[in-house]
């Protein structure tokens, strides 16, 4: 499942530690009932170079089993659509898209600036760890927090974390954080997170008519 966010130099993973995966496994499980998503989120980022946080707002949709459409901004300034083809990034006020082929689970397609990235779901928690290494993982109630980095090598590269937040009776997405190596975050809160709602293809369509666009092949 595509739920949402590296270059430099590779980094020692640290060891596997023995940790309590049955929440991990509910919410896997109940992921296999989840055909689609809709959802608002307030994005937080945090930089070095910067004194205070900037704020956006942002909408999503999914729909399985790898069709999404993420917009930040109000209106939006950026536009990120995934179809079974790839990817879109569009920037409606400066007239200009990019075509990326779709990356493999878990790296980053050119979103990891907007806090996206390609996460598995569905499946089993065998599947989730050939992908993932858990590095956390605490329970209060429903609510899971999990902290874990991709498998992959160069989807990891700058990163120090990657933070997701769900709720284990309901199977609803609360937070995903992305922390980089350097220091900088990207937070991402989930509200009106609607399960299985009727999404129109119309959803993942843009005109680019007027558009200057850039390919970015294999």
């Amino acid at each position: 499942m595509i739920v949402f966010l590296a270059g430099g130099a590779l980094f020692a993973a640290p060891p596997e530690k023995s940790l309590d995966l049955s929440p991990l496994k509910k919410w896997i499980a109940a992921q296999k009932d989840v055909l689609s998503v809709s959802a608002d989120f307030t994005q937080t980022r945090t930089l070095r170079t910067l004194r205070s946080p900037l704020t956006s707002k942002g909408r999503l949709w999914f729909k399985a089993p790898n069709w999404f459409r993420w917009e930040l901004g109000d209106p939006p300034k950026t536009i990120i659509i995934g179809t079974p083809d790839g990817l879109t990034i569009i920037q409606p006020g400066k007239k200009r898209a990019e075509r990326k082929p779709l990356a493999a689970p878990g790296s980053p397609g050119g979103s990891e600036a907007l806090g996206m990235i390609r996460l598995p779901g569905g499946g089993s928690v065998e599947e989730f760890q050939r992908n993932v290494q858990v590095l956390a993982l605490e329970t209060a109630g429903s609510k899971c927090h999990l902290e874990m980095l991709p498998r992959d090598a160069a989807s990891a590269r700058r990163l120090s974390a990657i933070k997701w937040d769900f709720d284990t009776a309901t199977g609803r997405w609360l937070s995903l954080e992305i922390v980089t190596r350097e220091g900088s975050s990207i937070l991402n809160e989930f509200s009106n997170v609607e399960i299985n709602p009727k999404i129109g293809k119309g959803v993942f369509d843009f005109d680019l008519a007027g558009y200057k666009i850039a390919d970015e092949e294999n």
